[in-house]
């Protein structure tokens, strides 16, 4: 049912990109129809160009955020462990407000334009502070009650950080990694098209400067549906975990 109802919102809004690129409000070099649009899927050239970009930036995007999120997990957990939260939630909290998007010139003179060293920098400081925020933060709103019985009972304090509080908090964190997973690929975005020379934003940055706007919105149609399955992705992971953990809580 749910399959249905995507399909037919998507047609919809096709078919409406259709009418309104085909009643000539803007030339069509300036907002193309969708058809003209999907004939850029039948390009070989362009679509060599974009799937050899996209993988760039997977790979960028993918590594910082996979590093960035096991460190502030990791570091999440050892400051819940040690009782320091209340010392360090105002740093992550200061660090998480702040957008990744302002520290991309400062760290092009802090790391140079080496592409891989400013992307892992970048998609770093894009992940690392929310998830160490929502670790920390979450640890603060775990249920007392199981934590309390667990320790009753003569569980180790760390045996319960790690069979009770971690998983509690790794479900309440989720939607701040879910979150993040689409932030970091846009920080990469950025980068790409302010700094380097390969990936989709460097792409779309050659594209914008010749005006082919019927590449432009091909590109982004591709950063839609790669962005789009990354959320589907982490939502089957969370159910996943959600089904494995909720009502089966041991020490």
């Amino acid at each position: 049912m749910k399959i249905k109802k995507v399909i037919l919102s998507i047609s919809v809004l096709l078919l409406l990109w259709e009418l309104l690129g085909r009643v000539n409000i803007y030339p069509k070099y300036i907002f193309p129809p969708f058809s003209y649009v999907a004939e850029s899927f039948i390009d070989i050239e362009y679509l060599h160009s974009v799937v050899e970009n996209a993988i760039i930036t997977l790979i960028r995007a993918g590594l910082g955020f996979i590093i960035g999120t096991i460190a502030g997990i990791v570091l999440g957990f050892v400051l819940v462990g040690l009782k320091l939260v209340e010392y360090i939630q105002p740093i992550a909290t200061i660090l998480f407000v702040t957008p990744s998007v302002v520290w991309v010139p400062l760290l092009i003179l802090w790391v140079g334009l080496d592409s891989f060293k400013l992307s892992l920098a970048a998609t770093f400081i894009c992940s690392f502070p929310p998830i160490l925020y929502g670790i920390l933060n979450s640890s603060r709103t775990i249920d007392l009650d199981q934590v309390e019985v667990a320790l009753t009972l003569g569980a180790d304090p760390w045996i319960v950080l790690r069979k009770v509080i971690m998983p509690m908090a790794i479900l309440k964190t989720l939607p701040i990694i879910k979150t993040e997973a689409i932030m970091v690929f846009k920080t990469t975005i950025v980068v790409e098209m302010v700094a380097l020379s390969s990936g989709l934003g460097y792409l779309l940055l050659m594209y914008y400067l010749t005006i082919d706007v019927q590449h432009i919105l091909a590109t982004i149609m591709i950063l839609s549906l790669i962005m789009v399955s990354i959320i589907e992705l982490i939502d089957v992971l969370e159910k996943k975990i959600a089904s494995k953990w909720i009502g089966e809580v041991y020490w």
